[in-house]
């Protein structure tokens, strides 16, 4: 499927059975990650979320595909502004830090400068109108990148602070979660 088919197809209403829906696209397609990836920064802010949360799929289910195109959406990530794919951004990120991430990102990630990503994570983690889901995202990359990042952690639990007396229930629930994790490192 080339790009503007894709295109075509995100633009259609999925309403309801948006899952059903993108899922039989990237099951009965072959889609170009880097299609895709441009995509998530398409004008129309619907194309865009739909082509974000694909990425997102493809990184859970198909790392081998996927990995290979890691490096790409970390130099794009200051540059995404749509609210929700930024959301789905900084999950991949989130899930490509954790512990438990497929062994293919395990080795990816030794050869990672995170310096920029984590400055743009902290930037989004402070910004009064970014999404909660978003927030929560960061806050869970960053202190899955602590280990490596050591002098993270001191930041992140003077901002987590300050933000919980700012934020949402949902944001402190995780933020209570990330606290523990960060005493452990």
């Amino acid at each position: 499927m080339d790009k503007n088919e894709l295109i075509a197809r995100l633009e259609l209403p999925v309403k309801s059975q948006m899952v059903v829906s993108l899922t039989a696209i990237i099951k009965n397609y072959d889609l170009n990650i880097d299609d895709l990836l441009e995509i998530s920064f398409h004008k129309k802010k619907e194309i865009a979320f739909r082509a974000a949360w694909i990425l997102e799929y493809l990184m859970v289910n198909d790392p081998a595909n996927f990995s290979k195109h890691v490096t790409k959406l970390l130099a794009l990530l200051p540059d995404q502004k749509n609210p929700s794919a930024m959301r789905h951004y900084t999950k991949i990120i989130a899930l490509l830090t954790d512990r438990k991430a497929d062994p293919i990102y395990k080795e990816l990630r030794k050869n990672i400068n995170f310096e920029p990503v984590i400055e743009t994570l902290f930037t989004w983690l402070i910004d009064q109108q970014m999404l909660v889901a978003t927030k929560v995202h960061c806050m869970q990359a960053l202190a899955n990148l602590s280990p490596s990042y050591q002098w993270i952690t001191e930041d992140l639990q003077a901002t987590i602070n300050h933000l919980m007396d700012v934020e949402s229930i949902a944001f402190f629930a995780r933020a209570k979660m990330v606290k523990r994790q960060l005493s452990r490192v």
